[in-house]
């Protein structure tokens, strides 16, 4: 199976593939998958303070505000103080609430953007996303679905597999798709992995339940907003992979 590979927000191709090494070696040591890594289209600063944490340049997102403003309207300078409340659809309206910058402009992009590529290179059996690049994978899932209920034509991705995120952005309106108060899903099979430690989880599990119950997996492998490296555990998540794989192929 073919895999479409989104990097997080402030990261490159280059890096994600450094980071997925484990998984990478782990599913293709037996021909399971192949994976094509990409660059996110806009180019980047990181949060003041938060250089560190990205490394080196260069730094690439595909959702930024529409209108360059303050560091308030820009949803990820809103991470430091993350809130938290009962439910994780609760919690994601209160991060969004109140002077949240539209980013309209570059989720279309990068929507189309990912078509292209499909396009060119495809077919892509799955798409893997890392924390922004999973809310943009399952925000295209969503285009997929959407261009396939308008025109009939096929939906090439049969998979999801999403690292952290948050929820997809509703592709005709581009509001955040909340299941709690929106009847769209991702109708494919999908496997989520997430950290118990993460402090952005509550976005990870909003993720999750906007995607079909019956062939949604969800993987803890216990840590924070990272991606799992340790042998045995990668080992098992590969075994989960591989299992949603078939079932996906059937």
């Amino acid at each position: 199976m073919k895999f479409l590979c989104l990097p997080g927000a402030y990261g490159s191709a280059d890096k994600f593939q450094v980071q997925l090494a484990p998984f990478v070696k782990e599913l293709m040591s037996d021909g399971s998958a192949t994976f094509r890594f990409v660059d996110a289209p806009c180019e980047a600063v990181p949060p003041e303070g938060f250089e560190d944490f990205f490394g080196k340049p260069p730094y690439y997102r595909f959702i930024e505000p529409d209108e360059k403003g303050t560091n308030d309207t820009d949803v990820l300078s809103r991470i430091r103080d993350f809130p938290e409340c009962d439910t994780a659809e609760d919690t994601m309206r209160e991060l969004m609430k109140e002077g949240v910058a539209s980013s309209v402009i570059s989720t279309n992009r990068a929507i189309q953007y990912l078509f292209e590529i499909m396009e060119k290179e495809g077919p892509f059996e799955g798409i893997i996303g890392y924390s922004e690049g999973a809310t943009v994978a399952s925000t295209f899932l969503l285009a997929e679905q959407k261009r396939f209920q308008d025109t009939g034509r096929e939906p090439q991705i049969k998979c999801g597999i999403f690292f952290a995120g948050w929820p997809p952005l509703d592709p005709s309106t581009f509001a955040m798709v909340l299941s709690d108060e929106s009847d769209l899903m991702i109708n494919i099979h999908t496997c989520h992995i997430i950290g118990s430690l993460d402090p952005y989880v509550a976005g990870s599990m909003a993720l999750y339940n906007t995607c079909e119950p019956d062939t949604a997996y969800i993987f803890d492998h216990g840590k924070g907003h990272t991606l799992p490296r340790e042998k045995g555990v990668v080992k098992e998540l590969g075994d989960v992979i591989r299992n949603m794989m078939v079932e996906a192929s059937a």
